[in-house]
């Protein structure tokens, strides 16, 4: 490593990441002197490689030790600032610290408006029948006063009954992990933000198109972007449905600081994300 005042050469990737933020590539601007690192490519590569060696045998160990009962359902402190930052940037979208179906008639909006889907079309109409049921589905799951209304600490609530159900029906012979597994109405919520990212519709993520959709959602472009050089590997890996569901679990799954999929929502640190004990 060496350290420069600007990026020059093109044969080294620059990335401008917070303070405190864990993850290859392992790229930090300090708290007291702003300085960049440079980190060769080669470098990158290698960490890329260990860290997946690392996550497979992590995930072989982590299946069997919810086979066994060895794991808690209890979320930690990163894996609630993870959720609580989802909860209200991208659900509780009128901001009054809870979520409704409000919340989920503006996502429809939003979505409709950015595809240019008018009223009475199919698209309209498939779209607000999707929210429906993912709103129906999760209400189901976390409204537990029935009152109409998810609040934040139901809302990790359930990710934490979630945690419980996946370890009481764990079999060594499950194809999915129980630390894997995401309830039916994510997977549907998870193709709905895909659909919402991808706005050329070639069936891929790209920088351009996660910066500017993001932005809509209050993330600064200069973060959406570095994050973006993060989960798709410096540009090197296309960011297909297939792996943008992979990353999705990690955020909504993992506990791992390094897992590629934290960023998958713009975010750099979770540090200055509250949790309310």
């Amino acid at each position: 490593m060496r350290l420069k005042k600007r990026p020059t050469e093109i044969d080294r990737t620059w990335l401008h990441v917070p303070s405190g933020t864990l993850g290859p590539p392992a790229v930090a601007l300090t708290k007291r002197y702003k300085c960049y690192i440079s980190i060769n490519l080669e470098q990158i590569k290698l960490q890329l490689m260990d860290q997946t060696f690392r996550n497979a045998f992590r995930s072989r160990g982590q299946k069997m030790g919810i086979v066994l009962g060895l794991f808690s359902p209890e979320l930690t402190p990163f894996q609630k600032k993870k959720l609580l930052h989802e909860f209200f940037t991208f659900f509780d979208l009128n901001k009054d610290g809870q979520l409704e179906w409000k919340d989920f008639d503006l996502a429809r909006k939003k979505i409709c408006d950015l595809s240019g889907w008018k009223p009475g079309e199919d698209k309209f109409i498939q779209t607000h029948e999707l929210f429906v049921m993912i709103w129906r589905k999760l209400q189901d799951e976390a409204d537990t006063n029935n009152d109409g209304l998810v609040t934040s600490d139901e809302w990790l609530k359930m990710w934490e009954k979630f945690n419980e159900q996946c370890i009481k029906e764990a079999k060594k012979e499950d194809p999915v992990p129980g630390d894997r597994k995401i309830p039916d109405w994510l997977e549907e919520y998870i193709k709905y933000k895909f659909n919402l990212l991808d706005r050329t519709g070639d069936g891929h993520v790209d920088a351009d198109e996660f910066e500017y959709v993001l932005s809509d959602f209050g993330v600064p472009p200069r973060d959406a972007k570095n994050a973006f050089l993060m989960f798709s590997q410096n540009n090197e890996k296309k960011v297909d449905f297939e792996y943008f569901k992979e990353l999705c679990t990690d955020y909504y799954r993992s506990d791992d600081p390094s897992a590629l999929g934290n960023f998958i929502t713009g975010k750099l640190d979770f540090n200055d994300v509250q949790i309310n004990d």
